[in-house]
C-alpha cells in the first residue's frame, strides 16, 4: 500500500484502521507519512504502540558520582531516541544500560519482547585483522551475504583500506567499520553512541540514509550525540540528561542557543597554516568554534584563501 508524504488522514479512517487491527509497527511507519500535523496521530500511536524497554526508578553511580538518578521510563517499539548533553552528562551510560551492558545500582530495566540488539560504541575496537576479513567473519557468523556488505564498504569510502589492519585505522574508519557491522543484518534495537564524531560529511550523509531506511523497517533506534543535524534527520524524541534525571526536549533548539557550536570543515591545500585545535579527517581540517566566534572564523578562512568545505551545528 503506497501512501502519499502529504496524505492527511480523517478521523473517519482511522477508526476504521483500529477496527483492522493493524500491526503496531505498520501504524507506526505510516504515523509520520499518513498523520503529519493531525490530531488522531497521539491518538493511534497511544493505542496501537508497544512499549519495549521500561525503566523503573533506575539508578547508576560512578565512584560516587550518581549519574543517572532514579530514572524512570517507557520507551517504545520503532521510536528512534536521541540523547544530548554536554560530555559527561550521562548519555553513554544510558545506551549501556538500555543495552543490558552494565550493572544498576538500583531499579530495574525491563524487555517486553525477546530483543537482539546492534551497538556501536564510540571508539570501536581495533585488532590485527584487515578490515574486510574482518567483515567477511562477521558476515559468515551472521549468515550475510558478503556481497551486501561489500556494498557497505563501497558506500562509506572504505574501498582503499580493505586490506589495512584495524588496528593502524583511524577513528573515523573505524567507526564506519562498526556502522557497516551494524546495519549488515539489523537487529530490533540499534545504539549508537556519538556515531557522526569522526565521520567525514559524505559519510555522514550515507549513514543518515542506511539509518532511516533501517526506521522504515521499524528497528528502534537510540543514540547519543551532539550533531543537530541528526536530532532533525534521525529523531522522533530527543532527550537531555540534567543532573541524572531524564528530561524531553519539546525542541531541540530549547534552551540550546548560547551552547551551541559549531564544526567548521576546511579543505586540506597548500595554503593552510596552524589553527589551534585542527583535527585531519579525511580531506579536511576540522575545528570547533562557539556561536559567537563564527564569524570571525569563516571571515578568516576566506581571507587566507583557505577552501571551506562546510559547517555542521553541534550542540
Amino acid at each position: 500500500m503506497k501512501i502519499r508524504d502529504d496524505y492527511t488522514c480523517p478521523l473517519e479512517i482511522v477508526h476504521d484502521i483500529i477496527k483492522e487491527k493493524w500491526k503496531t509497527i505498520i501504524l507506526y511507519q505510516m504515523k509520520d507519512c499518513l498523520l503529519r500535523g493531525h490530531k488522531s496521530a497521539q491518538y493511534i500511536e497511544g493505542l496501537f504502540m508497544e512499549k519495549i524497554i521500561t525503566l523503573e526508578n533506575v539508578t547508576k553511580t560512578y565512584g560516587g558520582k550518581t549519574v543517572i538518578d532514579s530514572v524512570s521510563h517507557n520507551f517504545m517499539m520503532g521510536e528512534s531516541i536521541a540523547f544530548a548533553g554536554h560530555n559527561g552528562c550521562g548519555k553513554s551510560t544510558m545506551l549501556k544500560i538500555l543495552g543490558g551492558l552494565i550493572r544498576i545500582e538500583q531499579g530495574q530495566v525491563s524487555y517486553h519482547k525477546k530483543v537482539r540488539f546492534s551497538y556501536v560504541p564510540e571508539k570501536f575496537p581495533g585488532n590485527e585483522l584487515p578490515m574486510q576479513s574482518y567483515l567477511q567473519y562477521v558476515a559468515d557468523m551472521e549468515g550475510v551475504s558478503f556481497t551486501d556488505v561489500d556494498k557497505l564498504i563501497q558506500d562509506f569510502f572504505l574501498d582503499s583500506m580493505r586490506h589495512t589492519k584495524m588496528k593502524n585505522m583511524s577513528k573515523g574508519s573505524l567507526q564506519k567499520v562498526g556502522v557497516i557491522q551494524a546495519l549488515m543484518a539489523p537487529h530490533d534495537i540499534l545504539l549508537l553512541d556519538e556515531p557522526l564524531s569522526g565521520q567525514d560529511m559524505d559519510s555522514q550523509v550515507v549513514f543518515i540514509d542506511k539509518v532511516n531506511q533501517l526506521r522504515d523497517k521499524g528497528v528502534t533506534i537510540f543514540m547519543s550525540c551532539h550533531e543537530k543535524k541528526l536530532m532533525d534527520n534521525l529523531s522522533d524524541h530527543v532527550f537531555t540528561i540534567n543532573e541524572g534525571k531524564l528530561e524531553k526536549l519539546e525542541d531541540v533548539s530549547e534552551g540550546s542557543q548560547a551552547k551551541t557550536q559549531f564544526k567548521v570543515y576546511v579543505r586540506m591545500n597548500d595554503k593552510l597554516t596552524a589553527w589551534p585545535d585542527m583535527i585531519p579527517q579525511n580531506k579536511n581540517l576540522v575545528f570547533t568554534v562557539k556561536r559567537e566566534d563564527l564569524q570571525e572564523a569563516v571571515t578568516k578562512i576566506f581571507k587566507e584563501g583557505w577552501e571551506l568545505a562546510g559547517v555542521e551545528e553541534y550542540i
